[in-house]
């Protein structure tokens, strides 16, 4: 009888990888980004756009070693660009009023509001091209709303995790095709990194301070994020790492695809969650437990009580 179902539920993991197994949606052509410069001994390996046309990556290697970093590339504000951001934050921040109601989109609701109060001070800041005040207002949204300087690095689907191990110390990234790769983002003083987590941890509805240094939080999005705040606790300053959750989740047919697991390793696993087996999942540092985890929790039943 145990077989009998065995071979029922591998069937139907065999018919869904048919039905789901779609090929990849083509990558329209995008111009590449003004170049950065490239270290010496490393050559481009791969180009994409974070948030068009502010934001793009560039991802390097040298040959003779096989190491790869990370280049952001990001519009920068010009010195008279900065000095008129710096006035328009102080206006965004006395003018725009908290919304009545929850809103489901904030990036939408800020940039709706602030083009209100820019077209209404613009002729009083002095007169600078429509492309100036786009990039004013790209770095206001990711100062204000967005994660700061660390916004192009959530924007890109291809990394899952960022750390960053305090002042002059270079942001790590684990991108999906990649790994664990150096970028060419840090943060200069300890004033900049501090005021960044700070934010952060705002963001996630939490505290924290000398007093409360140590911090595990949940970011909007459902990212994770932890925090060792100050050198009180980490002798080279704030230290920060963040875990993204993934807007489409692995599947279980996406596993199979992978070599994570096997139609038959699938099918013992739904076959043993519909029979209320006990199963547990062991790995190191991400090693994939809760991707694991979700893609198995997706074979439980829907009516049944978790």
């Amino acid at each position: 009888m145990t077989k009998l179902r065995l071979k029922e539920k591998l069937a139907k993991i065999r018919k869904m990888r048919i039905r789901i197994n779609i090929g990849k949606p083509k990558k329209v052509a995008i111009p590449p980004p003004p170049p950065k410069p490239i270290p010496k001994g490393f050559k481009v390996v791969e180009r994409y756009p974070l948030y068009e046309p502010f934001a793009h990556v560039a991802i390097v290697q040298n040959p003779k070693t096989g190491e790869y970093k990370y280049i952001l590339d990001e519009l920068q504000l010009d010195p008279l660009e900065r000095s008129v951001y710096n006035r328009i934050l102080e206006i965004l921040l006395a003018e725009i009023e908290s919304p009545k109601e929850e809103i489901v989109d904030p990036r939408k609701f800020f940039a709706e509001e602030a083009k209100k109060i820019v077209d209404k001070y613009r002729i009083s800041l002095g007169w600078l091209p429509d492309v100036s005040w786009y990039k004013i207002l790209y770095h206001a949204e990711r100062d204000l709303v967005g994660f700061g300087r660390i916004d192009p690095l959530m924007r890109d689907p291809n990394i899952e995790d960022i750390s960053c191990d305090g002042v002059n110390k270079p942001v790590y990234v684990w991108h999906r095709n990649y790994e664990s790769i150096e970028t060419n983002l840090e943060f200069e003083n300890d004033e900049e990194l501090d005021n960044m987590v700070v934010k952060l941890v705002h963001m996630a509805g939490k505290h924290v301070s000398s007093a409360f240094p140590i911090v595990d939080a949940s970011l909007p999005g459902k990212h994770r994020l932890a925090v060792c705040y100050r050198r009180e606790i980490t002798p080279f300053g704030t230290a920060f790492t963040i875990r993204k959750f993934r807007e489409d989740p692995y599947s279980i047919i996406d596993l199979i695809n992978l070599g994570t697991f096997s139609e038959e390793m699938a099918a013992y696993f739904w076959l043993c969650l519909e029979n209320r087996a006990s199963i547990m999942v062991l790995g190191g540092t991400a090693a994939g437990k809760t991707t694991a985890l979700n893609a198995l929790a997706c074979l439980i039943r829907p009516g049944s009580k978790i």
